[in-house]
């Protein structure tokens, strides 16, 4: 992978493919939250199923980008990626700067939406913990 046309190929179509499946990811976490919160394990089992695989994808294509980024000579970050972007024909480079910009948009949305399932989930925990072992719902009180 060291010809500069190929990697710069491979750039703009991971970027294109991980912003398409962060737009499926981000309407996941959504469907996710409200499957939580009607406690609905078999959705959120197909859920999970979905959702790792796009994990996957994503992570796979990010290592890639540093690969590529790093041959090139650039620094694997927002700068390099830049860098590169600018470098390209005007229609190319502004097609892969938008979806860099909505790739790191997204993936902001999806921390967000991935820590508030996390709350709502621990949410959960601790009432049924308070429901199921009501000893210990006053471990605080004095015994009586």
């Amino acid at each position: 992978m060291n010809d500069r046309t190929t990697l710069v190929k491979t750039l703009l179509s991971d970027l294109a493919q991980d912003a398409a499946n962060y737009d499926k990811l981000d309407s996941l976490l959504a469907k996710q939250h409200a499957h939580l919160t009607r406690r609905d394990s078999q959705a959120l089992n197909a859920i999970s199923e979905t959702v790792l695989p796009l994990m996957d994808a994503l992570n796979n294509n990010a290592q890639r980008r540093v690969t590529c980024l790093e041959t090139l000579g650039v620094s694997a970050d927002d700068e390099g990626m830049r860098k590169v972007l600018t470098a390209l024909p005007e229609a190319y480079g502004r097609q892969g700067l938008a979806h860099w910009e909505r790739i790191y948009a997204l993936a902001k949305r999806c921390q967000e939406q991935n820590n508030a399932n996390g709350r709502l989930l621990a949410q959960q925990k601790q009432l049924f913990d308070k429901l199921l072992k009501p000893e210990h719902a006053f471990s605080y009180a004095p015994s009586l």
